[in-house]
């Protein structure tokens, strides 16, 4: 490799070296102010401590800059429309200082960055900036805050799923007791912690504004997208159109849950072998790529510098694609 290929390489690798450490900042900072939320009402709080560090005010900046561009390109009523899909990944607390088109002026934000890494590695490689490789890497750059919110969500999912049914309990609880939907919701929001505290504070909100219980789960069907959520509503559904005992009926839906945790974990526990199989089988080609690579760093050149190379590259991607989906197919088991 010539010189300024190394350049190229030495200073993409410390700009992305420098954002992968942007993002694990911010992560660490949202972990660390939902535990500030979590235990400010047992702390005492300096009424004179208002002095700000560089990485705050750093970070203060940077979303003054992200909502200025949000109003910018909130006017679209085609981006207005994509901001909304974005509107669920918002917790409850910040609601009033974040929104969908938030998000979507980050994913703008990371393409333009990346865009701008490329442009400075063609000049220093004395190379003409080509528009299709910059489309692409603008792209990459568009589309990796998903990648990001998609795993955030996912974990949020299961931690949904997981406390879903203590909540189910509480407020079968509280219906035996006397209590309405109104407080029974409002003693899970209260008592239990994480993302289906978040969500349960979301529906309390939904039935304030007048929303019936249909409405309400149904919205919080569409924000988790679980089907445990989805037999809620439609258990709730059925008790509005007919009638009935909703301590009953809940019940129903406490002994149902029980049931499908308990089937779920005898599940996991058989399916955990050939999970584990199924990871390491995924992993092996990218060890055998990197075992050959360390032996002759020339042995896959053509595969990334004739016509060939590059179709055989994507008919391998592809089915190492269909590959993983096949299998996490045959592995997933539904209760």
């Amino acid at each position: 490799m010539t010189r300024y290929s190394w350049q190229m390489i030495a200073v993409v690798g410390l700009l992305v070296f420098l954002l992968l450490l942007v993002i694990v900042y911010f992560a660490r900072q949202k972990r660390i102010a939902s535990l500030e939320k979590r235990f400010e009402k047992f702390a005492l709080l300096s009424t004179h401590d208002s002095e700000k560090s560089f990485f705050d005010i750093i970070i203060d900046v940077f979303w003054k800059f992200i909502r200025c561009l949000s109003k910018k390109i909130s006017k679209s009523v085609f981006l207005s429309n994509y901001a909304r899909r974005y509107e669920k990944h918002i917790q409850y607390e910040s609601r009033s200082f974040y929104t969908g088109m938030d998000y979507v002026s980050l994913k703008f934000f990371t393409g333009f960055f990346l865009g701008i890494l490329y442009f400075v590695g063609s000049i220093i490689q004395s190379k003409i900036v080509q528009l299709v490789p910059l489309i692409l890497v603008f792209g990459v750059g568009f589309f990796v805050p998903d990648l990001f919110l998609r795993i955030e969500y996912h974990a949020k999912r299961k931690r949904v799923e997981e406390d879903l049914l203590k909540a189910i309990i509480m407020m079968n609880n509280a219906f035996k007791s006397g209590r309405n939907i109104m407080q029974a919701v409002e003693i899970v929001m209260n008592e239990l912690d994480g993302p289906i505290s978040d969500e349960f504070k979301k529906i309390y909100l939904d039935m304030t504004y007048g929303l019936s219980m249909e409405v309400v789960f149904d919205r919080f069907y569409h924000r988790v997208r679980l089907e445990d959520a989805k037999y809620i509503t439609s258990s709730l559904s059925l008790l509005n159109k007919t009638g009935g005992n909703i301590v009953k009926v809940f019940g129903s839906i406490e002994k149902n849950f029980y049931e499908k945790k308990r089937l779920r974990q005898e599940m996991q526990s058989l399916t955990a072998a050939s999970i584990f199989v199924f990871r390491i089988l995924c992993v092996l080609p990218f060890l055998f790529i990197a075992v050959i690579y360390l032996l002759n760093p020339n042995y896959f050149t053509p595969m990334f510098t004739t016509t060939l190379g590059y179709i055989l590259s994507l008919l391998i991607l592809l089915l190492y694609t269909l590959y993983i989906i096949v299998i996490k197919k045959v592995l997933e088991v539904k209760i």
